[in-house]
């Protein structure tokens, strides 16, 4: 009796616990700050951005980051990444400074929050949402999968296309 009750416990103490990356699809994404942009460039607008919580000394993270990029090439300027990262400027900023261009941009986080806020403890790991901020994708990049994406994203557009239609037919 006692075991079961123990097990109870420990059940209820881990279901209540705080979980890491806590993203509900379709809900919105915690703000994003920032506290300064790698040589203060900042990646172009895109209707999608993808958010990669980054450290520069996991081998995981770095690997990443091609397939990041190729996502990003796919999309061909609808989407933009933004590779954040809780180190400092000097410690990160040299291994990053390659991976800029115009829809890739290096931001240091501000006092740890965003992390704090998206509830990141492992990395890599990306939020993708929308121009409205709502979490479409979330996950380790290494499952990214352009074709995937694709379907997700579409999937997206036509729910929130027949949002706005039921909207404007109600009285």
């Amino acid at each position: 009796m006692m075991k079961k009750i123990l097990l109870t416990l420990a059940v209820l103490v881990a279901a209540a616990a705080p979980r890491a990356e806590n993203i509900v699809i379709g809900e919105p994404v915690p703000k994003v700050h920032i506290r300064q942009w790698l040589m203060d460039f900042r990646p172009a607008p895109a209707e999608y951005t993808c958010i990669v919580f980054y450290h520069s000394e996991s081998p995981a993270c770095r690997r990443s980051l091609p397939t990041i990029k190729r996502v990003v090439e796919h999309f061909g300027g609808r989407m933009n990444a933004i590779i954040i990262t809780k180190e400092e400027y000097d410690d990160a900023g040299v291994t990053l400074t390659e991976h800029l261009d115009d829809h890739i941009g290096v931001a240091f986080d501000d006092d740890n929050k965003t992390f704090r806020y998206f509830q990141v403890i492992h990395i890599p790991y990306c939020v993708i949402y929308d121009r409205k901020h709502r979490a479409v994708w979330c996950g380790n990049p290494a499952a990214m999968d352009e074709n995937h994406l694709e379907k997700i994203i579409d999937t997206s557009k036509e729910k929130n296309k027949n949002t706005r239609n039921k909207k404007r037919q109600q009285p």
